[in-house]
């Protein structure tokens, strides 16, 4: 089974074929395994979440458990993280940190040749004078390519703090002009982020501050675009610049994130259904203005969403779906960092690239999505949950991460 995972990993580098998906396959055959074991601290709200996605899309529209747009579109969610349920069910004694390693070069090196070929067609800075000219790799979309090198790039970076090495960095500066040349603006804010998080030590407030300033900041944005005299249920935008990116801006404070804002406010807690963004509602019946029900609908599998993934869930599934992905990611975080820390001290430095990863690609990933449908997308997450899968399927490691050892056996250890 953990050659299913390794395999889906190396897969992440395109979703032409998307065969990436194929993490969540134990589950189909190791289910029974989830029973009578002890698990992460983030597992429980990621658990919730996924029972209160599944709940809501059963009562919102249950049909779509059918359908396979549904889980390519509204409903990737459940394929993004099923290969962390999936890490609980089987195990290896692999090295993640060489592992790691031979995925980061190879995901940049086989990028080289359509890179190479991009650069000889429209040159470096083409995206300054035709922004649609931009470079999407083997991948349809050019956020999702943008989002799979920033998060590549989380990924070179663990892989240089555990082992300084010339062709990491430079591999690592190939990637970073991967990254340049597909203009995706998001991904970009994303590093640029990272880097003094890392500088100034990955302190907890910071993290908290950034989250609280991003949701602040879509919120207002939200509220200063929304126009009274809009009804943002059925209205739909137009685009008046002919520049794409400056076109792209505009549908989503002037339409996108104003609509995500009347969903919220129609059900703040619960959301108006899993999946409802980009559907017709012809009428909500409130009550007390806290819940509520959709009625007269009808429901599209497309890819508009609001190009904020903390919008998006606000008005698919309310306060309650935020606080719970929120609580996620969270304890995801601090789970990383002491399992770095473990690894390090008292484990020889085994997995600590992949605990690294985790954690800075986990804080890349919550900036990216204040302006792009990140935290669900499988072609920004599935590397990351792929990644928590092989670790909690290192189960000695896993068990060194979260139950930190004596200080005195430690002590015990060192040579005299």
């Amino acid at each position: 089974m953990a050659y299913i995972s390794l395999l889906a990993l190396f897969l992440t580098v395109t979703n032409l074929i998307p065969l990436s998906a194929v993490g969540f396959v134990p589950i189909v055959f190791c289910s029974w395994r989830f029973f009578g074991r002890t698990y992460p601290a983030f597992i429980a709200p990621l658990t919730l979440f996924t029972l209160f996605a599944t709940v809501s899309t059963l009562l919102y529209d249950p049909r779509s458990f059918l359908e396979f747009d549904f889980y390519r579109r509204d409903g990737n969610f459940f394929i993004s993280y099923a290969p962390i349920f999936a890490g609980c069910l089987y195990t290896h004694r692999w090295d993640l940190n060489k592992v790691l390693r031979a995925f980061f070069v190879f995901a940049v090196i086989i990028n080289l040749p359509v890179y190479a070929y991009y650069i000889l067609e429209n040159g470096l800075l083409a995206i300054f004078a035709h922004a649609e000219d931009s470079f999407g790799s083997y991948f349809i979309a050019r956020n999702a390519a943008g989002g799979f090198f920033a998060m590549l790039f989380c990924l070179g970076v663990a892989c240089y703090l555990q082992r300084r090495s010339r062709l990491v960095l430079a591999l690592l500066a190939v990637n970073a002009l991967m990254l340049f040349s597909t203009y995706s603006r998001g991904s970009l804010l994303g590093v640029a982020v990272l880097l003094p998080y890392l500088y100034f030590g990955r302190k907890r407030w910071m993290l908290a501050t950034m989250i609280a300033g991003i949701l602040a900041a879509s919120i207002g944005m939200a509220i200063y675009n929304t126009e009274p005299t809009v009804n943002y249920m059925g209205y739909t935008f137009t685009i008046q610049n002919q520049d794409a990116k400056v076109a792209n801006l505009s549908i989503r404070y002037e339409w996108l994130w104003p609509r995500a804002l009347t969903y919220f406010e129609q059900s703040p807690i619960i959301g108006l259904g899993f999946g409802s963004f980009d559907d017709h509602i012809g009428s909500v019946v409130s009550y007390f203005h806290l819940f509520g029900v959709p009625s007269d609908i009808t429901v599209e599998h497309s890819d508009s969403h609001a190009h904020n993934s903390f919008l998006n869930i606000l008005a698919e599934l309310g306060i309650v779906g935020l606080a719970l992905m929120l609580s996620f990611f969270w304890k995801l975080i601090e789970w990383s960092k002491q399992g770095a820390a473990a690894a390090a001290l008292i484990g020889g430095g085994q997995n600590f690239a992949a605990f690294r990863f985790v954690e800075i690609s986990s804080v890349c990933l919550l900036v990216m999505a204040g302006t792009e449908h990140r935290l669900v997308s499988p072609s920004n997450v599935l590397i990351l949950t792929l990644v928590i899968s092989l670790l909690l399927a290192a189960r000695a490691v896993s068990a060194v991460a979260l139950v930190p050892q004596p200080q005195e056996s430690v002590a015990a250890r060192q040579p005299h």
